[in-house]
C-alpha cells in the first residue's frame, strides 16, 4: 500500500453547481430517505418522478466517468494490495466508509443504516479488488501454516472504540452545519484502525517485507500505528497465498537487478582509471542498471510499497 494523491473530482459528483449534478441530488435525496426510522433495516430507494419511491437505489458513483479517474488515480491497481487488476477485471469502486452498513469485524452483525451520506463522496471512494474489497475464503500464509479464512473488507470500518462512530443523524450535519460535521468526523478518524491510501500521508512506514512476500507491521511504531498497521493486513486480506507468491516473485525481480546494479558498480571501479572512452561506457551501464532498479518504485508498478522497502533497506546498509 502506497500513498495516493487524489485528483480532482469528477463533474458528476461535484456539490453546488447549477443544475445540481447527481452525486449532489442523491445525498440529499438518500438522507430524506433514512430520517425515516422506519427505513433504517431498508436499501435506499430513490425518490421517482411522480414523487414515490422507486427501486433504484445509488448510481452517481458508479457512472463510468468516476470509474474511470479512479482507475487512472490508482493506475490501475487495487488502492489496498495494489495488485494491477485493470487487465483482467474492472475493479471494485469501494467506500472507504460503507454506505449500506457496517460492522467492526466480519462475521458481527450488520449495523444500518451505514454511512449513506458517502455514497457519492468523492473523498470515500476507491479504486479495488475483489480479494481485498469482497468478503472471501481465503488461503491465508503466515509464513509456516496455510489456514483457509474468510476474510476481504466488505461492510467492516472498525474503530479502537465506538465512542466517536458517526450515526445517521450526522448525515444531516453533513450538508446543514459542515463545521459541526467536520468536528465530528476528525474525532471519529482519531480512532480509525483502517489505513486509507489517500489520506494517511505516511501509509508506507506501518509496513514491512521479508523475502518470502509476506508483509508485517513495521518497527518503530506506537500502539496505534500498529494497531492500524495489524487491522489492515488482516481486514485487506494482505496476507493471502495468492498474493504472497506474487509478492515474492517481485522481491525476486528487484534482488536480481540490485546484482545487475552491484556488477555495474564492480565494472565502473574497475575500469574508473582507464580509457575516458571506457570510463564512460561503464558509468552509463551503471546508469542504466540504476535507473531500471528505481522504476521498481514507480507509482504506477506493482507492489511498489515492497520495492520502496526493499531497495531503501538496502542502500540504508551503506550508509553509517
Amino acid at each position: 500500500m502506497i500513498k495516493v494523491e487524489r485528483v480532482d473530482c469528477p463533474n458528476l459528483l461535484k456539490w453546488n453547481e447549477i443544475p445540481q449534478k447527481e452525486g449532489e441530488i442523491e445525498t440529499r435525496d438518500s438522507i430524506l430517505f433514512f430520517n425515516d426510522i422506519s427505513n433504517h433495516n431498508s436499501k435506499y430507494q430513490k425518490m421517482g418522478i411522480r414523487g414515490a419511491r422507486i427501486k433504484e437505489s445509488y448510481s452517481a458513483y458508479s457512472d463510468k466517468t468516476v470509474r474511470k479517474v479512479l482507475k487512472e488515480m490508482f493506475n490501475g491497481k487495487c488502492a489496498y494490495c495494489e495488485s494491477k487488476i485493470s487487465a483482467i477485471y474492472n475493479g471494485d469502486i469501494e467506500h472507504f466508509r460503507p454506505k449500506g452498513g457496517y460492522n467492526d469485524m466480519s462475521g458481527q452483525p450488520l449495523i444500518n443504516p451505514g454511512y449513506y451520506w458517502l455514497a457519492s463522496e468523492w473523498e470515500n471512494l476507491l479504486f479495488a479488488c475483489p480479494f481485498c474489497n469482497q468478503t472471501n475464503t481465503q488461503e491465508i500464509f503466515d509464513g509456516i501454516n496455510t489456514r483457509e479464512v474468510v476474510q476481504g473488507k466488505l461492510n467492516q470500518f472498525p474503530l479502537l472504540t465506538n465512542t466517536y462512530r458517526l450515526n445517521y443523524n450526522d448525515g444531516n450535519n453533513y450538508i446543514n452545519d459542515k463545521s459541526e460535521y467536520e468536528k465530528a468526523f476528525n474525532l471519529e478518524e482519531s480512532e480509525r484502525l483502517l489505513l486509507k491510501p489517500c489520506t494517511d500521508i505516511d501509509v508506507e512506514k506501518h509496513f514491512k517485507y521479508d523475502d518470502l512476500g509476506l508483509i508485517y507491521k513495521n518497527a518503530g511504531l506506537n500502539s496505534l500505528e500498529e494497531n492500524r498497521a495489524e487491522t489492515s493486513i488482516k481486514v485487506y486480506a494482505l496476507q493471502r497465498l495468492g498474493l504472497i507468491q506474487t509478492r515474492k516473485e517481485k522481491v525476486i525481480q528487484i534482488k536480481a537487478q540490485i546484482r545487475r546494479v552491484e556488477q555495474a558498480l564492480l565494472n565502473y571501479n574497475k575500469y574508473l582509471d582507464k580509457s575516458e572512452e571506457e570510463n564512460i561506457w561503464f558509468e552509463g551501464i551503471l546508469r542504466d542498471e540504476m535507473k531500471i532498479l528505481k522504476a521498481f518504485k514507480n507509482s504506477d508498478q506493482e507492489y511498489a510499497g515492497l520495492a520502496r522497502y526493499i531497495i531503501e533497506k538496502y542502500f540504508n546498509a551503506f550508509i553509517i
